[in-house]
This record gives C-alpha cells, structure tokens and sequence, in this order.
C-alpha cells in the first residue's frame, strides 16, 4: 500500500465530508476512522491535558461515551499505527493496511505533537472480556486477555516475551496473570522504551457480584488487587497508566494497593474528554452533519439544535457543574445518522427522537431499586466525594443516588437563577426511558390510581383527573423530578404500562406533544410545570392540539383535550390543576377539573 494512495483518501474523504460527512457510531477503532474517512471529532486536545496531567491516571464515564475510542486514540497517540504482519503460527499473512504516521493525525491538534514525539509501546487490557463464575476462572479469562495482547505484538512483528504455547492456549499457563503480563511489559520495554498500560472497563468482570456478601466478593477482589499491585512496582519503568470503568463504584476495594492512581473523573477541566461540547457540534464535521439532517427536515440548523440539545445534551463531570455540559456521544451520533436517511428521519417525523443510549441497556437494578425507594433519589448534591466511593458489590453501600450519578443516569446542574447546585436528569432521553421502564413495573403491579385513570380514559369522565395522576405520580422518584419533561415522561411510560397507545413529541410536524388513545376514546393534553394554568390552556388553543388525531382516528367516539399545571413547592409538595374542552370546538370554554363549577 503506497503512500500516496493515502493521500489520495484523505482530499477525497476530506471533500466527501464537506457535503455529506460519513457517520460510523459503531467503529472504535481511531486509526480505522482515520484510514476510511469516517467522521471523527478531534479530541486530542483534551487527551493531551489529561495525559499532562499525571502519570498514573483514573477516569471514569457512562457507557457508550466514547472510551473505547479514547483508548483506541492515545494507543496511536504514543505507538502511531502498527498493524498485524504476521500470524502466531508463523505463515506469511496479508499484512494490514497500515495508516502512514504523516497522515495518522492530519487536522487534529496531535499532528504537531505526533511529529516530534518519541514512541511508546501501549498494552490495552479490556476487562469486558474477563468472565467467570468463580475466581479461578475469572484469573483464567485474566490470562486470556493478557495472551491476547502477547499475540497482538507478535503479530506486529515484536517478541512478546511469553512463550508461544502459553499465548496459544493460556489455559495450560501456570503463570499468574500479572507474572505473564510482567513478561510481556518487560520484552517490549527491551525492544521499544517504557511501556503504556491503558484498561478499559475495569469494573465489568464485577457486575454479576451485585448483591453479594463481603466474603464472598472478597476473593474476587483480591485477584484483581494483586494483578493492579504489578503496576505500583513498575512505577519506574511505565510511561504512563490510564484506567477506565464505568463507574467508581469499585474504585476502593479493586486499587488498594495502586494508591497513586490520580482520579480525574470529577475533575471540570476534563469534562469534555469524552462527549461533545455545543463548540464541537458548530465545527467541521458535526457541523455539516447538522446541517444536512436540518435540511432533510426542513428545519433550520437553530431549530434542530434546540432538539439535540434537549434530548441529548446535559452531562458536566464535576460536583458543581461548573464545567462544560457534553452530548452523549452514542446517542448525538446515532440520531444524525438517522437522520441522514431518509426512512429513518421519516421515522422520527412520525415518532420523535430516538433513545439510543438509554434503549441500548437501562439497568433492571436500578429500576427495581426506583420502584421501592423512589423517596431516596434527591437533587441535593454530594457534600464530600468519598460518598461516591461506595461499593455496591458487597452491600457495603445502598445509595441509590450515587449509582444514578456514576452511571450516568443522574447529572450535576449548576447553580441557576438563585437556586443552588443540584443533581438532576441529563437529558429528556433519560429521563423519559427510565421512567418509562418504572412506569411499567407500576402499572404492572397495579399502581394506586391506575384503575381509576383506566375509568377515566373509557368513559370520557375526566372530573377527578388531578387527583387521580397524583396518586399515580407520587410513586415516582419525585425529588428529581423538576422539569415539564420528566412528567411528560411519567405519563407517557404509566399509558404505555395500560395498553393506552400513547402518542408523543409530535413537535417535528408541529403537532399535539402527548397524547392516548384507549378503547376508540382518544385525549390531547398539554403540560406544564410550575407556570400557569391558562398558559397550558392558550398553547393548546393557538396549535390546535388534536386535530390532527382526528384525521388520523376517523372512528373516534370523543376526542378530548385536557390542559394541566403540575405545581411542586419547596418542600415537595405536588399539586395539579386542570381544565378540559372538546378537540372538535376549539372555540368551546374550558371547563376546570376537580371543581363543582359548571
């Protein structure tokens, strides 16, 4: 492979991208972004500052914000691109297309830096992959992981220093993973200088320990404290070390004997290091990406924006939510994509945003634990972040929050208008997936109110809505609900639970934001929170919600629309009033709910 045909890709990609940048969410690989052109947003700059910023380094974030690729980068940030030469029998392979140095980080704020950098071997664990039902058999996926990484630089044409048997079948090694892995760090140091050691996903292996005892997670930490503590003794002769996990909620008990691990995660001046700023989405290439999807929906750039930003914007890393609130960068990337096809916008025409991120896996635990504590879940923020080193795999914490806020289902907010800092939701996709699943377990379990709201929807008889929509509510986690969206949510998940077809965030096509069809009876509703009734009342009258439902439902009985106030006060305290007119008379009066007036 010539180096000018790399050349060559990179105008025409570059060219290409200027019209119609190629989204590829699913690919984590940096230097295979780079080779075919794909939409990548540069983050070296914040990787630079987190890399200067010490030598033995902890960052935890949400999944699916981008480590992976974090990883992928600085591996070609220190070694460029060494792709496989040769396979572990020994035949002759087709070599790997390999991406020139000179072009590995053209346009990216590395390029300078890559140029006059000297190299350094990177070793990736992933701990995705360590699995097992016992401790002996985790310490043996432990071995497989440190054998493929051994395999990986013999590929690459560089002695590994483990035997060829033992990377072949790492089941017949006696050797403990961290002797083996001492092998592999000290071959490479030999041949190349002080290795790199980055592990993605350091908590994974743990997940399936949830709930046990301390015994009996003991010796599972254990295994992984003496495969960390190698790291400790190789202080002098490591160029760096990045860790990486999805939560802290390991942190403690897994590093114990790595105490000069340096926690970056709630630290403001690298929150953007993973997801993407609004600066991001005004540059080449979102930019053009936004721009082309707004066409598509006949929307201006503004207008769209106004949306991404709702429903995926939000997240800030650091306790005061002083610093710079990022997308959710699966989700962001996934929706424009969509958006760039033309039956996936159609779709989201008929459909509003999609869910991505939270769709792609919403914890049952912590659904379940919302549904029986919903009342634990406050905005108050953490007053000492040791509070957030709890371990959740031997029971020795319950805090619900603090699971929220490191998994990425909480955020901090900035202090705002007088009001102090608070936790909150992201987004409307987070708020609205999760509380749609607990919505779902409620009615499942028949929530108080249900039956009645079912009445109300079949009969037409919406006198006692207000009261009815409290009692349903209430089982909510209601402390952080504060805004129109999170209630929105609630009622379209508690709908969703009976069957009742909601309909929502018609906003795309300038039409009705929620609504339910239930029996042929359908019912509009307009929300707000903490306004004014007759607000909610004239928003419906000037968009003429509903109407279009009736086009849609020719054989309707009755079609309703109902607008609501929900008041939360400073102690939270809830309190809804409503009112109620016909869909087909926009010009008819409302008639209030929960009132003996006519």
């Amino acid at each position: 492979m010539t180096e000018p045909y790399f050349q060559s890709r990179v105008d025409s990609g570059r060219q290409h991208a200027a019209s119609a940048p190629v989204l590829m969410p699913g690919i984590s690989v940096y230097a295979d972004l780079r080779r075919e052109n794909y939409t990548y947003v540069d983050k070296t700059h914040e990787l630079k500052l987190l890399l200067d910023s010490g030598k033995y380094l902890f960052l935890a974030r949400p999944r699916r914000f981008g480590k992976t690729l974090m990883l992928s980068t600085i591996e070609c940030m220190y070694q460029g691109h060494l792709p496989r030469l040769r396979h572990p029998d020994g035949d002759l392979v087709r070599p790997d297309p390999k991406m020139p140095d000179e072009f590995l980080f053209t346009g990216t704020a590395w390029e300078a830096e890559f140029s006059k950098q000297p190299r350094y071997p990177v070793v990736r664990l992933d701990c995705s992959g360590v699995r097992g039902d016992s401790p002996e058999q985790m310490r043996q996926s432990l071995r497989g992981q440190v054998a493929r990484q051994g395999l990986a630089w013999y590929g690459r044409g560089y002695e590994p220093g483990i035997s060829m048997e033992a990377l072949r079948n790492p089941r017949s090694c006696q050797d403990e993973p961290a002797e083996m892995l001492v092998q592999l760090l000290s071959s490479l140091q030999r041949q190349i200088g002080n290795p790199a050691v980055l592990v993605d996903e350091y908590d994974t292996p743990l997940l399936k320990l949830l709930g046990r005892s301390p015994a009996e997670v003991e010796p599972y930490f254990e295994l992984f404290r003496e495969f960390f503590r190698l790291f400790k003794e190789w202080e002098p002769d490591l160029h760096k070390v990045l860790i990486t996990g999805i939560t802290r909620r390991a942190y403690g008990e897994m590093f114990s004997a790595l105490n000069n691990l340096r926690d970056c995660t709630w630290k403001a001046q690298f929150g953007a290091v993973c997801g993407f700023t609004e600066s991001d989405l005004d540059q080449f290439p979102l930019a053009d990406c936004i721009k082309a999807a707004a066409d598509g929906l006949g929307q201006s750039k503004g207008q769209l924006r106004g949306s991404l930003r709702d429903n995926y914007n939000g997240y800030r890393f650091d306790p005061d939510g002083v610093g710079p609130a990022v997308y959710n960068p699966w989700s962001l990337c996934n929706t424009l994509a969509d958006l760039l096809d033309s039956q996936e916008r159609a779709r989201i025409q008929r459909r509003g945003f999609p869910a991505h991120w939270s769709d792609s896996g919403v914890s049952k635990v912590l659904v379940d634990a919302l549904r029986r504590q919903p009342a634990e879940v406050n905005s108050t923020p953490f007053g000492d972040l040791k509070e957030l080193e709890g371990d959740f795999y031997g029971n020795k914490t319950d805090s619900l929050k603090s699971l929220m806020l490191q998994s990425g289902y909480l955020t901090h907010h900035p202090e705002r208008n007088g009001q102090p800092a608070r936790l909150g939701w992201p987004n409307r996709e987070v708020a609205r997936t999760v509380l749609r699943d607990l919505a779902r377990v409620h009615t499942g379990e028949k929530l108080p109110g249900i039956e009645r709201l079912r009445h109300c929807l079949e009969t037409g008889d919406f006198v006692d809505l207000p009261d009815i929509l409290l009692d349903c509510l209430y089982a909510f986690p209601y402390n952080i609900m504060e805004d129109e969206y999170a209630y929105h949510a609630a009622l379209h998940g508690i709908f969703l639970g009976m069957n009742a077809t909601p309909c929502s965030e018609r906003e795309l096509s300038g039409r009705y934001d929620l609504a339910t069809i239930y029996k042929g009876r359908a019912c509009v509703f307009e929300l707000k929170y903490n306004g004014i009734l007759s607000e909610a009342q004239e928003q419906a009258d000037r968009r003429q919600y509903g109407r279009s439902l009736l086009v849609e439902l020719e054989r309707a009985q009755d079609a309703t629309c109902i607008a609501l106030n929900i008041t939360k006060t400073y102690d939270g305290e809830i309190q809804i009033e409503g009112s109620q007119r016909s869909v087909r008379d926009t010009d008819a009066t409302w008639t209030p709910l929960n009132s003996d007036e006519p």
